[in-house]
């Protein structure tokens, strides 16, 4: 059974496709490169803490016990920054092909974002593995945003394959051509 994604023709039903995808665009940028400045500093915030408990053992956890915990935080950390430079790439494949009108790097945009919503998928459960429901819920409404950009970005991508493709015949409008009577 095959499942046919909509096709829109404005995004978010007030703005025009190209600027839809361009605003899209330039807002996961900012969005990726936030992410990324966050669990970077994250990270250094769980070195610091484990190096503090190394030099001043806590009563309630013992330092092999905060080392595994940290493991677990490193690993989903790391994949944390793989998805997110992943994205931040596709993003900025997504503002040249939409500037320049390219459909090439459109539709390698919408694959390469079908990739990152099944990397998505995977990123909510080790996130509820490692850190609970809690911190699940905004990777959750991230993967759904996710679907909903790959659609407007495909819509976008078949206006522009349409724009492209030659029409397969031209109705030429009919100009009846004057002739003189015919006397006999």
């Amino acid at each position: 059974m095959v499942f046919e994604l909509p096709r829109y023709n404005k995004c978010c039903y007030c703005i025009p496709l190209k600027i839809g995808v361009l605003l899209i665009g330039y807002f996961s940028i900012f969005m990726s490169c936030m992410t990324l400045a966050t669990v970077s500093w994250s990270i250094f915030r769980v070195t610091k803490f484990v190096e503090n408990n190394e030099n001043k053992p806590n009563p309630e956890h013992s330092p092999t016990e905060v080392k595994k915990v940290a493991l677990g935080l490193y690993l989903s950390f790391a994949y944390y920054l793989l998805v997110f430079l992943i994205n931040l790439a596709i993003n900025i494949v997504l503002i040249i092909g939409a500037h320049r009108e390219k459909p090439n790097y459109l539709r390698f945009y919408f694959r390469a974002t079908l990739l990152m919503f099944c990397l998505s998928l995977v990123l909510v459960i080790v996130t509820f593995v490692f850190m609970g429901f809690l911190a699940t819920l905004p990777i959750l409404k991230w993967s759904l945003t996710l679907l909903v950009v790959m659609i407007i970005v495909r819509s976008y991508y078949l206006v522009l394959e349409d724009r492209q493709k030659q029409p397969v015949y031209e109705l030429q409008p009919y100009v009846p051509v004057q002739q003189a009577p015919l006397v006999v």
